[in-house]
């Protein structure tokens, strides 16, 4: 009798070890930038109250999100890839800002990877769960540092005024892109097309908040990257 015990004992230890090893696997196996969109498709699934905030006040049970695009950015990586949101530091004891993001993706070489993150080499390749940040032009009259937002689509070549990649984005703003889930009242949370205009080797040279209906005149040089959270 003990001895058949001790056998269906080590049986199921095997068999917990097997399930424990799949379960570790399959996990591996998901991508951060699927984690992203699982939490942005949990965002867009409960939202009740959205508002553009620079203070992050955030209540899933009553769908309640208001946050800035980087409020959103910290909220969303914490809980689909922790690394690479450490990976960005408290910069003055503080949450990172966009320009924060910017510069941890533009530090490491184009096509490259730098533990928790990858610079992706240029915007054709550009994947759903990919960031999208730059840095605010001196110039530009703005108290933000730049913006971050999530890519949620695959780039689709422009035909507008202005050549470049139109890309959707989820992002949390106080205007409103090309095609936006937003009403016009509405401020924070919301997706829209965005428009990168690119050189020969589609390097963004800065945006069109209003994707293809950007004339050339509204069009903002800036320094933009595009990073990819690994973990």
């Amino acid at each position: 009798m003990n001895r058949c015990r001790n056998y269906l004992v080590a049986i199921l230890i095997i068999l917990f070890t097997l399930v424990a090893s799949f379960s570790t696997t399959a996990q591996r196996s998901i991508t951060a930038n699927q984690r992203i969109l699982d939490v942005l498709r949990d965002i867009e699934s409960s939202l009740t109250d959205t508002k553009y905030s620079h203070v992050t006040r955030i209540n899933r049970r009553t769908g309640k999100f208001h946050f800035d695009c980087s409020g959103m950015a910290v909220w969303v990586l914490k809980r689909s890839a922790p690394a690479a949101l450490e990976a960005l530091g408290r910069p003055n004891d503080r949450r990172p800002l966009a320009v924060h993001f910017y510069r941890k993706i533009a530090s490491i070489p184009k096509g490259e990877k730098r533990g928790a993150w990858y610079h992706v080499p240029s915007a054709a390749h550009i994947k759903p769960g990919d960031i999208i940040a730059w840095q605010r032009p001196k110039w530009f009259p703005s108290n933000s540092t730049g913006h971050v937002a999530f890519a949620v689509g695959l780039p689709q070549s422009s035909q507008g005024e202005v050549q470049g990649i139109l890309i959707r984005i989820a992002d949390a703003s106080k205007f409103q892109h090309e095609d936006d889930s937003r009403s016009n009242d509405t401020t924070g949370y919301g997706t829209g097309v965005l428009l990168l205009p690119t050189d020969r080797n589609a390097q963004p040279l800065g945006y069109g908040w209003i994707g293809s209906e950007t004339p050339a005149d509204w069009i903002i040089p800036c320094d933009l990257v595009i990073g990819r959270a690994l973990r």
